[in-house]
């Protein structure tokens, strides 16, 4: 966690010294497990979570800017299936979900069209880190069993919208986050050895500019 503090503490400086705009967004993440055991899926159903992330923009030009940012993510699925009695009439629905929570750190590189109009669309991609700061319950009881990892690293992938209005904006992006590494493992010898997933986020902005 020391780590954890002092790269907050960088990242922190960094933005005032080099941020041309400042800016925080929020919104959902959707987010599913490929959790393989035997012939099942576990925790494949989509889960709506949280995203919520502080950065800045720099090295502002015409056509492109770099963007950092950090923030929280919520990762996870649901799991949902029909409980049966002896008759084979349905008695009830079992519902659960498994989440994981994480601080994200990605800088991206933003490709920008101006049309010379306040409402400009972009794309992004660039590296991404998240460390895991909290799991449920589900794998906590499954500590023996599941190795999960504290740290993810992959890619961001990105598109969207901004409208700026005096030295405001306001945008609207999604993102696909690309994994490089794998959740968890299972340290027992099931078919499926890994578990992995897939993260989307739909978030809404607001922005600054400073200089």
């Amino acid at each position: 966690m020391k780590k954890t503090g002092f790269l907050i503490v960088i990242l922190t400086i960094t933005f005032f010294v080099y941020g041309q705009t400042v800016k925080i967004q929020g919104g959902t993440s959707v987010s599913r497990f490929d959790w393989k055991l035997l012939e099942s899926y576990l925790f494949r159903q989509s889960l709506v979570g949280y995203s919520i992330f502080a950065g800045v923009d720099y090295l502002d030009k015409r056509f492109f800017n770099l963007s950092s940012n950090v923030g929280m993510i919520r990762k996870g699925g649901r799991l949902e299936y029909l409980r049966y009695v002896e008759l084979g009439s349905p008695s009830s629905i079992y519902k659960a979900k498994a989440t994981l929570d994480y601080l994200s750190v990605n800088t991206t590189i933003d490709f920008k069209y101006r049309t010379g109009n306040p409402i400009t669309p972009f794309i992004s991609l660039g590296p991404r880190f998240d460390y895991l700061l909290n799991s449920d319950l589900h794998f906590k009881s499954l500590k023996d069993i599941i190795a999960l990892k504290s740290a993810s690293i992959g890619l961001i992938l990105g598109g969207g919208l901004i409208y700026e209005i005096c030295d405001f904006q306001f945008g609207l992006r999604a993102d696909y986050y690309l994994d490089l590494t794998k959740v968890a493992d299972w340290t027992i010898e099931y078919d499926g050895k890994e578990i992995s997933v897939k993260t989307y986020t739909l978030n809404m902005s607001i922005g600054y500019r400073l200089k």
